[in-house]
């Protein structure tokens, strides 16, 4: 269980501490009182209803020190926002300090070297639009809104991760903030086993300020699109993928989508607000070898929406943006599937088709190529096999609609339980079932070596806000 604070530490820190807090530090202190308060301690889900009682947003990394150190000393619990994506929650507590981090938001962007510094308060989309002045592109998620932070440390899956691998494989350089409040650099020399951690560990380990990744030549402009079809075709359109990813270019993405058909004029009106599944494209080689890559996506079957186009990386990056707005209610699941046989495509057909609100999505994502080449053990990221992943985003907006919508996700998990691995990007767990999830993605000795990692440089747990690793127990002296 994460902690939660003492209310009488809270009235203590009301007052003249806060107030010499506010005096050296750059950016904003708020308290409960002050204005703003219920806008800042909001997160993009809105299940998530918590009240720190001090958040701190820095204007740089002495800010950062100074505050863990603030929080050390006065007892409180820490958490840490990034981007604020967390669909657990993990970037926001009850009653302790949340350092946000939304001021550092720097870029530099070396293109000689094919590098990019980001700080940890920057988004996908801060992230693209600096890196695509130089035609350079960061192997990241599908939702611009997300913080990098969080997406590198868990892994980072999205649109390039067949060819360039995923986020945390791109890492180079971490500038991390540890709970004693010391800055380090981390990387493959200064601190292995650290920067080994941070590569798929998760917020463990300190406070990230910055990371430098390795970039690579994509865009301007990429092709990507939908080619969608009614969901009773769900069976032959999830085999077909299968079979045709299996040999497709390392530059081609190509996931399922089952959602709800928009109100789109490309749409035929018979179809608007029917359940679809649709593969969503994207292809980020040249764009002659691109047209040549997706013919055999368009002439499949007899679509009821097939729409592939040029356009700019940065608006590719935007496309699930307005399905995955913030403040909506979301309860969420995922399971990677190693066999993706008839069987799992009858399940996934069944679930696809019975979607409890116009809001909830399913993604089925092909999980092989560059991923798969990294060894196993070269970061803390557990899952290198060849794969599906299934991701199920169950949203709404109404309250009264909560214990439904999230009694449905609980069901279909069970049901990708019966032919998954057990294995989940940890993205995608929520704090209600992240203790098996958690256990079941990292191995006992992986395991073991992140808490020996987390004892090295926060044994008394001081980051605990996250899919959280304990630290190794202290060795007692003879």
């Amino acid at each position: 269980m994460n902690p939660v604070m003492n209310t009488a530490i809270s009235a203590e820190i009301s007052g003249e501490a806060v107030q010499q807090l506010r005096a050296t530090f750059l950016g904003e202190v708020i308290g409960p009182d002050d204005e703003g308060y219920e806008a800042a301690r909001r997160v993009y889900n809105g299940m998530v209803d918590r009240r720190p009682a001090l958040i701190v947003r820095a204007r740089g990394v002495a800010d950062v020190v100074a505050a863990v150190r603030f929080a050390r000393s006065h007892g409180l619990p820490i958490a840490i926002r990034g981007g604020g994506h967390s669909v657990a929650g993990h970037g926001t507590c009850d009653g302790g300090l949340l350092i946000d981090l939304v001021h550092l938001r720097g870029i530099h962007v070396d293109p000689a070297n094919r590098t990019v510094r980001v700080q940890g308060g920057c988004t996908l989309g801060d992230v693209d639009r600096e890196t695509q002045v130089h035609g350079l592109a960061v192997p990241s998620g599908q939702v611009s809104a997300t913080g990098i932070a969080g997406l590198t440390l868990n892994g980072g899956m999205g649109m390039l991760q067949r060819k360039y691998g995923l986020t945390c494989d791109n890492l180079l350089e971490a500038e991390l903030v540890t709970a004693a409040g010391e800055v380090l650099t981390v990387n493959e020399t200064s601190y292995p086993e650290l920067f080994w951690a941070l590569r798929g560990g998760g917020g463990n380990f300190g406070i990230v300020t910055a990371f430098t990744y390795r970039a690579h030549p994509v865009g301007p402009t990429m092709l990507a699109g939908l080619v969608a079809y009614p969901v009773e075709q769900a069976p032959q359109v999830l085999a077909f993928l299968r079979d045709y990813i299996a040999d497709a270019p390392e530059e081609m993405s190509a996931d399922a989508i089952f959602q709800f058909a928009p109100p789109l004029p490309g749409i035929p009106e018979e179809f608007r607000g029917r359940h679809l599944i649709g593969i969503f494209v994207r292809w980020c080689g040249t764009e002659e070898e691109g047209w040549e890559a997706v013919r055999p996506i368009q002439r499949f079957g007899e679509p009821v929406l097939n729409f592939i186009g040029a356009l700019p990386l940065t608006a590719v990056q935007t496309m699930l943006d307005p399905l995955n707005p913030n403040g909506n209610m979301h309860y969420w699941t995922g399971e990677f599937i190693p066999t993706f046989d008839d069987k799992a495509i009858a399940l996934l057909s069944r679930i696809g088709a019975e979607l409890p609100t116009h809001h909830t999505i399913i993604q089925v994502i092909p999980f092989n190529a560059a991923v798969t080449r990294v060894p196993a053990d070269a970061t803390a990221f557990a899952h290198r096999d060849d794969s599906w992943l299934i991701h199920v985003l169950g949203q709404w907006t109404d309250p009264a609609d909560t214990e439904r919508c999230r009694g449905w996700v609980r069901r279909v998990a069970a049901d990708l339980r019966t032919v998954g691995s057990g294995d989940v990007y940890l993205n995608l767990v929520t704090d209600e079932e992240e203790t098996d999830r958690v256990r079941a993605f990292w191995s006992d000795a992986r395991l073991r070596r992140l808490s020996e990692v987390k004892a090295a440089y926060d044994p008394d747990n001081v980051f605990c806000f996250n899919h959280n690793v304990k630290p190794a127990p202290r060795e007692v002296a003879p």
